[in-house]
């Protein structure tokens, strides 16, 4: 498997081996060795999710990096952070996707299924409309986020909540809920902002970023 390596905060060494990554379109900015690259438009999920993205708006622009040697990734100055998947399902917007491993599959998912109503409304709020983007499998993930991402532990006795302008992803058996505090002073436009919540619950793990889209 191709070895994720963060030079610093902002800056990802993906080292191939004959092996192959998926990364955002754009985001290389330098490599050493033999590295080949190829559109990758289909991802790992064929036509049909080729199809399905196109439908819902849910792009994801790739390129495929192939051979030996390694490739630098980075994307606008953002911070970068490394998932691990051991068979689980990583649900994040695909703008805050950077790369992945070409064993791990894509697709997209309708926010709805996750928390009914309560993943419609998280959706709307965190810009990233009734569909969102899965990887799963087992493989390394890089996601983007602005500031150094947070990855908060969600159990059944410790649910958490989080401005939905901060939420980035998770992984996990997770629903979504959605949990609201008005008062007065939200009606009168004196509130804090913080009236409108998302409430996850279960067992997986939460990804916030220390700034607000």
């Amino acid at each position: 498997m191709p070895k994720y390596q963060l030079i610093n905060e902002k800056l990802l060494e993906v080292e191939l081996s004959n092996e192959e990554v998926l990364a955002k379109r754009g985001a290389m900015i330098a490599t050493t060795g033999e590295i080949r690259f190829a559109p990758a438009a289909l991802g790992n999920e064929g036509m049909q999710g080729m199809a399905m993205r196109a439908v819902t708006s849910e792009g994801m622009g790739l390129m495929r990096a192939t051979g030996r040697g390694t490739v630098l990734y980075a994307r606008m100055g953002m911070h970068i952070h490394l998932v691990q998947l051991t068979g689980e399902t990583l649900y994040i917007e695909s703008s805050s996707v950077l790369a992945f491993d070409n064993n791990v599959r894509t697709g997209t998912y309708f926010q709805g299924n996750s928390g009914g109503v309560g993943g419609i409304v998280r959706g709307a709020a965190t810009g990233q409309g009734l569909w969102t983007t899965t990887l799963e499998g087992r493989g390394d993930v890089a996601i983007l986020s602005v500031g150094e991402l947070i990855a908060l532990p969600v159990t059944a006795s410790n649910p958490v909540h989080v401005d939905p302008n901060a939420y980035i992803g998770h992984k996990g058996n997770l629903q979504s809920q959605v949990a609201t505090d008005v008062g007065w002073k939200t009606f009168m436009g004196q509130g804090s902002g913080e009236s409108f919540q998302l409430k996850f619950v279960g067992e997986g793990t939460l990804y916030v970023q220390p700034s607000e889209r």
